[in-house]
């Protein structure tokens, strides 16, 4: 396997939209398989680690993953069905409502894991993020594979949150502390920080993270810029305006972007300390979000979609 491996740990799950009068849509969705799909379609390594399902939208899921040239662990499907997230989108965006028990994404326990992992061999970056962090046993398989990733490995985490989706709150902001401690990039939104922080001004929520062990925290705010924050500064990345159709997967295709980049480029976990890097590497990843955004549903750039930015061309 490649040493520039990328890994996401998560859900897969079908957004089930609306459609008005019409009959409901079902998309592939989840944060962490958009992650692992933006990636692959940046021409990356990219892995995905969660557990899928044999019935029609596990088939779907699968089918998905293989196109766009993700490496899917474990490859065998479990007889347990795919979770489900119902969308209603609004312009203050989607609205999520989940099901979950039972079913087939967070089946991957640590022995799993491990045995799948040691398969990959170097990785060179590795996300988690959303669902996964909230359902066992993969919540507790999150939190082992980033604690005891090689000091070589970039670790990105979003957590995304989900409020309606949480059941144990005290232990859910527990969780996040530890790996806050290992993290190198958080990825959050606005409402994140609203919901982990409450009535607490962005800037100081965010250094909140930053006291807890991470590196960067990276703050999105729908179509504003984009804030990075560190141990001493601050910086803005701008969001250039695009015609939205709508904003279902931008982050994660942030995320990926950013990812993709970074390994894309050679860079590794030391490299972080350079932070002109970063903010090329955010420059970049704000490209393919605000692709994403012109499209329906998470549906990310490939890379020849792409070149034409100056922060693509290299593909």
């Amino acid at each position: 396997m490649s040493s520039n491996a990328i890994v996401t740990v998560g859900e897969n799950l079908v957004d089930v939209f609306n459609a008005g009068a019409g009959s409901p849509l079902a998309v592939p969705g989840g944060g962490p398989f958009n992650v692992a799909r933006t990636i692959a379609r940046l021409g990356q390594t990219s892995i995905f680690l969660s557990g899928t399902s044999n019935d029609a939208y596990g088939q779907m899921l699968r089918r998905t993953l293989k196109d766009d040239g993700v490496v899917l662990l474990p490859s065998d499907p479990v007889d347990r069905p795919t979770s489900l997230a119902n969308v209603e989108l609004s312009d203050e965006g989607p609205r999520y409502n989940f099901h979950l028990d039972g079913t087939a994404a967070f089946e991957v326990d640590i022995n799993v894991a491990d045995a799948q992992l040691a398969a990959v061999g170097d990785v060179a970056a590795l996300y988690v993020g959303t669902l996964g962090l909230l359902v066992e046993p993969m919540a507790s398989t999150c939190e082992h594979v980033v604690l005891s990733a090689p000091p070589t490995t970039l670790v990105v985490l979003d957590p995304n949150c989900r409020p309606s989706a949480i059941s144990d709150e005290i232990r859910y902001r527990t969780l996040l502390d530890r790996l806050f401690s290992r993290s190198d990039v958080v990825k959050v939104s606005t409402e994140d920080l609203d919901y982990l922080a409450p009535m607490i001004p962005i800037d100081q929520a965010a250094r909140s993270v930053l006291a807890k062990g991470a590196t960067y925290v990276v703050v999105t705010d729908g179509p504003r810029y984009v804030r990075v924050f560190t141990q001493g500064d601050s910086m803005t990345v701008d969001v250039p305006e695009v015609d939205v159709i709508d904003t279902v997967g931008a982050g994660d295709a942030l995320v990926g972007g950013f990812l993709a980049w970074w390994v894309g480029h050679g860079l590794r976990r030391t490299e972080l300390a350079n932070e002109e890097l970063v903010r090329s590497a955010i420059e970049a990843a704000v490209v393919i979000a605000s692709s994403t955004c012109a499209r329906r549903g998470a549906e990310p750039p490939w890379a020849n979609e792409v070149r034409e930015h100056a922060a693509w061309r290299w593909l």
